[in-house]
């Protein structure tokens, strides 16, 4: 949260907060009109390395032990002043028994599909569609917290590379290893960044 600390008269710290103006990240790729390759190859590569700034954020907030608890798309605002992603509507400090930041990490994961996919991939368009990649679908593509949802977006545009679609499938039904920390996560993409 973007703000300051102030003291009141009874020497009470009180937190200041600053609005951020601007739209969400969720209703700026929902509002773009350009067709999936068009969008990919020129519009998410700056979207992507301001969403690694993003995960890099929640990756100070893990480090000292906190975290966002209610990762969303529509929880990024772009800042329209500096251009910035900035994180908003932060949650209580939950407790888990397993990884106690999975909860954020899979937030990420739905993002990032959100982001490569130019919006979500839901089964039932597809079927509407009568989309060709239906026949090519298995269970194990498809989004393990949404299961409406695809992971495997290379099934859907076979130009996504492989090492780019090997993250999201972090995030899907079939993963055998899911990411621990965001430290992971950060290496992978920052990987697949420079490759490209």
């Amino acid at each position: 949260m973007h703000g300051h600390a102030i003291k009141d008269q009874a020497d009470n710290l009180i937190r200041v907060l600053d609005f951020i103006k601007g739209q969400t990240l969720y209703d700026y790729v929902e509002g773009l009109s350009l067709d999936h390759q068009t969008y990919f190859y020129e519009r998410l590569p700056v979207i992507l390395t301001n969403f690694i700034e993003c995960i890099g954020a929640i990756r100070f907030l893990h480090e000292h032990g906190e975290k966002h608890g209610d990762i969303r798309r529509d929880h990024i605002l772009i800042d329209r002043h500096s251009g910035r992603y900035r994180w908003i509507d932060f949650d209580f400090n939950y407790r888990h028994r397993e990884n106690v930041y999975g909860y954020d990490l899979f937030g990420l994961g739905n993002v990032l599909i959100f982001l490569v996919g130019m919006g979500d991939i839901l089964l039932p368009a597809l079927k509407r569609q009568d989309h060709p990649a239906l026949d090519r679908l298995a269970e194990d593509d498809l989004n393990i917290v949404f299961n409406n949802r695809v992971a495997n977006l290379k099934k859907i545009y076979p130009y996504i590379p492989e090492t780019l679609n090997r993250i999201l499938m972090h995030f899907s039904k079939g993963a055998n290893w899911f990411y621990e920390n965001t430290l992971q996560l950060l290496d992978d993409l920052k990987a697949y960044q420079t490759s490209t």
